[in-house]
């Protein structure tokens, strides 16, 4: 999966924790700003509680935004990409 380096996150990729790093290279995707949450458990392989409570960590820091696609389903983005 081909990843975007030129987010500011990846020059302080090591002040995160393992959990977070799975997180943010998961919407770090060229392609895709925004991810389901089904996808990113797919993609870090954290359990559902591991990844939700990452997610509010990285949505608490202003990194993560949560938004709802047009089915009202939850999906999130890096802050970066997609404020």
């Amino acid at each position: 999966m081909p990843y975007r380096t030129d987010l500011a996150w990846i020059k302080s990729f090591d002040e995160f924790s393992e959990e977070e790093k799975k997180v943010l290279l998961a919407l770090s995707n060229e392609k895709y700003k925004w991810r389901s949450r089904d996808r990113l458990l797919e993609l870090t392989r954290l359990s559902p509680k591991r990844l939700d409570r990452t997610l509010s960590y990285l949505i608490a820091d202003d990194m993560v935004r949560p938004a709802f696609n047009r089915e009202r389903n939850i999906i999130f983005g890096l802050r970066e990409r997609v404020n």
